[in-house]
């Protein structure tokens, strides 16, 4: 290297390995995590659909605090469930309320094969039997926030993804986040109301 100043080279640190012995569950949870775009021929109980949704967005404190972070804990975030038939509900698209812990129904009857075409036809949405779509309501957090709560928005999103691909991988249930669709179609097909934008859609099956 010759006259060269070595403090001027970026310093490299060898880490440790992880040690496979000594892993946490949740470090093994998350070795595990793989997006899964086939899914087995089995309904999934209302049980199961419950425990995603408080994994995706349920209240964890009496204070009101909910699984996934938020920024100033304004929760722009919605979530809907899109159940087909044969499920462990009846088939239809469910608004959750978190507050509650309860399914409205907003619309009635298996919409998998429109919501699949909205998301450019993809297969994996329409033979899952149950997806979840997570939304965001912008104002709720752009309000106090401005532009950057957008961004704050979208990382509340992979958190409650995160979430849920985690519980399925313990579960023994798969999920793939989606984001290639037609956002107008989707709000059509789920009849959002114009302030709620579509972000993502995650189907949910047996591997």
């Amino acid at each position: 290297m010759g006259n060269q100043d070595l403090s001027d080279l970026p310093m490299k640190v060898k880490l440790p390995k992880p040690d496979d012995a000594g892993r946490s569950h949740i470090e093994e949870l998350i070795t595990k995590r793989r997006s899964i775009r086939e899914y087995a021929d089995r309904e999934l109980s209302e049980p199961l659909i419950s425990r995603f949704l408080w994994a995706t967005q349920g209240t964890s404190s009496k204070e009101g605090l909910r699984t996934a972070p938020s920024a100033g804990a304004l929760y722009p975030l919605e979530v809907h469930v899109v159940i087909g038939e044969g499920s462990g509900l009846e088939a239809g698209i469910y608004r959750y309320v978190t507050e509650e812990h309860s399914l409205i129904q907003e619309i009635p009857g298996d919409m998998r094969k429109k919501l699949s075409e909205a998301a450019l036809s993809q297969g994996m949405i329409k033979n899952a039997p149950v997806s979840l779509l997570i939304s965001a309501i912008y104002p709720r957090i752009t309000s106090k926030y401005g532009k950057r709560g957008l961004r704050y928005a979208h990382m509340e999103a992979g958190h409650a993804a995160q979430n849920v691909y985690l519980l399925g991988v313990e579960l023994g249930i798969g999920t793939c986040t989606i984001g290639a669709f037609e956002d107008e179609e989707v709000k059509k097909v789920l009849k959002m109301p114009a302030n709620e934008d579509p972000l993502y859609i995650m189907p949910l099956g047996y591997i």
